[in-house]
């Protein structure tokens, strides 16, 4: 999140000097409490915040931003998410000055995942300044894919483009979320859940009102109607005095929806409200699914803020479960840690029976905080700390993902490295646990999810002293050996050095609802903006299970996906809405006639071939529709079908008759190649 405050006028700013940043000795006593805290939240509950809603939003009739002259944006300066750093570092001092423990990477022996041609440029920080003016970093990019769609946020500017990257409609997420006026928002969160057909999005603002005065913060989750982004939402929140539910991260499962967030004292002016060093604890929220589908007032369950976790996980589930599982690195032991907790929740809101199930401790490679990522220019950029980023469930298997500390083989220096986890929830064992390095490179900021296949893609930022940062994919086939990941494959080339000393929070992927073999992925890379020099690029990539004719197209974005054509060339003839071989046919007219709906030309040369044939009206399969194919009409012409003619039955009516003559027309003199 950010750190400032505005006085109400465009372009004007108050920094906050004392932000949410706790002071040295408070941090002592947060960190004493870190590590003498019981693990576990009360099973009862808070019941004293309420959600908020419904408030119905139209994305399409959202005001369109005036663009501000480039010249009047102000820099909006970021806050860190106050403890991590602080928190990490002091675990680290108390511990005699130890330096991060760090592992070895693995070495790259899996497969690499192809990034496919369908990418296009995301917002940048231009935008920000052009539509709000401000610039901010960093930019939180977060992406979601629904069945028409790619939805992207960055931190306070939202956009949904068709699948082929045009813009559809741009808007200010204070705008789409209803943010009062004159507060600070922060923190997208966005996914398209397949299970329900819907989009959910959650997001945070504050305000600080100075002194001992009561300061405000909402918790803002937006659920749409239907599957089209572009249309009604409903908007619903959860209101705080005082505390700010800070970096919330959002999962679902079958029949609830899960808020995790780090609740902070807005001002470290409240202490009163329990708040140790301004950290009050971790709280997470389950809302009822059913009820935010039907658009109507929302039951919640809030579990009580717990002191002893800090960024708590849900995971996205791809696939159905009502169980909602949760991930968190433990900080008890201090940072760096080798624990990581599973966490298991169970039950409704409605149904009065929320729990934690179970809160199990799994061994893992050491977690810590990675070094600045070094780049091209001797330029430098924010790798992260040891927070875990985010977590996606998939048939009983769990992967959760961070940027850490590790050497990468062959190396003698610490590089930031992506550490990649999965768990089976099954049997609540570790089953990979790797770090993703290579020698003299940098990786951070893994955003991940898994394919309906099982196959894993990433988001990653990539950076070495020769060039700027960049966004690379890698991944792994759900049959390559444990603990490896292929190579990477580029998405966006860096151009700039990068001038902010921030970059993350955090990267997004998401799985095509049409096509779950294709995973897109918001990455970052180092642009020249108003700024901060980053922006963000949108791609698809896959191993094989979006792009049917393996022409570098995903099948969603492809104008004829069943007919190899990488330069997306459409042939001289009309083509049909279903018509995915472009041969002018419709796959339905090609079923009743007796071709291919699938081939674009006849695979064969042999005239009057009886076997189904590809290219309807190339009647002697020589790729060529002349007079041959008009003559070998003539025996069956007036002939009622089928079962002799019905290859003859171009425009299938039950019979040869002029009308099959006319759907030759449009084709007489053309080659299908």
């Amino acid at each position: 999140m950010r750190k400032g405050l505005t006085d109400g006028a465009m372009g004007t700013r108050t920094d906050d000097a004392a932000g949410l940043r706790p002071a040295l000795p408070i941090l002592l006593t947060l960190l004493a409490l870190f590590l003498s805290s019981a693990g576990s939240a009360d099973a009862g509950g808070d019941g004293t915040l309420t959600l908020v809603g419904p408030q119905e939003t139209i994305v399409g009739r959202l005001p369109t931003p005036i663009q501000q002259p480039p010249g009047a944006a102000v820099e909006r300066s970021p806050v860190d998410h106050p403890a991590p750093r602080s928190v990490a570092a002091l675990a680290q001092a108390v511990s005699e000055g130890a330096p991060a423990a760090n592992a070895p990477a693995l070495a790259a022996a899996g497969t690499t995942p192809t990034v496919l041609s369908n990418k296009f440029e995301g917002l940048d920080n231009s935008d920000n300044a052009s539509l709000t003016g401000f610039v901010v970093t960093p930019p939180d990019p977060q992406v979601a894919v629904g069945p028409n769609h790619v939805l992207e946020m960055v931190n306070i500017v939202g956009r949904i483009y068709d699948k082929k990257g045009n813009a559809v409609k741009t808007f200010k997420l204070s705008d789409f979320f209803a943010v009062p006026s004159g507060w600070l928002d922060t923190d997208p969160r966005v996914i398209y859940d397949a299970l329900s057909g819907r989009w959910f999005a959650t997001y945070a603002s504050y305000i600080n009102n100075g002194g001992t005065a009561t300061d405000f913060a909402r918790l803002h989750i937006a659920v749409s109607q239907t599957d089209d982004p572009t249309g009604a939402w409903n908007l619903y929140y959860i209101q705080y005095s005082d505390v700010l539910p800070d970096y919330p991260g959002v999962g679902v499962t079958s029949d609830k929806l899960t808020v995790s967030s780090n609740i902070f004292d807005i001002d470290g002016q409240h202490l009163s409200a329990g708040c140790s060093g301004g950290y009050c604890g971790e709280q997470t929220v389950v809302v009822e699914k059913a009820d935010l589908l039907a658009g109507g007032t929302a039951s919640i369950f809030v579990f009580a803020t717990n002191p002893s976790r800090f960024t708590v996980r849900p995971a996205h589930s791809l696939s159905a479960v009502n169980d909602q599982y949760l991930e968190t690195f433990s900080i008890v032991s201090g940072v760096p840690t080798t624990k990581l907790t599973l966490i298991r929740i169970t039950g409704t809101p409605a149904a009065a029976n929320v729990t934690e199930a179970s809160a199990v401790d799994l061994t893992v490679l050491s977690q810590g905080d990675p070094p600045l990522s070094q780049t091209g220019g001797a330029g430098q950029i924010d790798s992260g700390d040891f927070r875990l980023l985010e977590t996606v469930w998939r048939d009983g298997h769990l992967w959760g993902a961070g940027s850490a500390p590790c050497t990468p083989p062959g190396d003698s220096s610490v590089r930031s490295c992506a550490h990649l986890m999965e768990v089976n929830t099954a049997s609540n064992a570790v089953s990979q646990d790797m770090m993703f390095g290579a020698n003299g490179q940098y990786y951070s900021w893994p955003a991940i999810r898994s394919d309906s296949a099982g196959n894993l893609i990433a988001s990653l930022t990539h950076t070495n002293s020769g060039i700027f940062a960049e966004a690379v994919v890698a991944g792994r086939l759900a049959g390559d050996p444990l603990n490896t990941m292929g190579g990477t494959a580029l998405l966006r080339a860096g151009d700039v050095i990068h001038t902010s000393s921030r970059w993350g929070d955090y990267l997004g992927a998401a799985v095509d609802p049409t096509y779950p073999g294709c995973i897109w992925l918001v990455g970052e890379y180092a642009k020249s903006t108003l700024g901060a020099d980053w922006g963000t690029y949108i791609g698809a990539a896959s191993y094989g299970g979006c792009d049917g004719d393996a022409d570098g197209w995903a099948d969603a974005t492809d104008n004829c996906p069943s007919w190899p054509n990488p330069t997306q060339f459409v042939p001289g003839w009309a083509i049909l809405a279903n018509d995915p071989d472009c041969d002018g046919f419709s796959s339905s007219d090609e079923t009743a006639i007796g071709t291919l709906p699938l081939a674009h030309c006849a695979a064969t040369a042999t005239p009057n071939d009886e076997n189904p044939d590809a290219w309807s009206p190339d009647l002697d399969d020589n790729r060529t529709v002349d007079i041959n194919d008009v003559l070998a009409m003539k025996e069956v012409f007036h002939t009622a079908v089928p079962p002799t003619s019905s290859r003859f039955d171009l425009k299938p009516d039950g019979a040869v008759d002029i009308a099959d003559i006319l759907a030759m027309k449009p084709f007489f003199g053309a080659t299908c190649a």
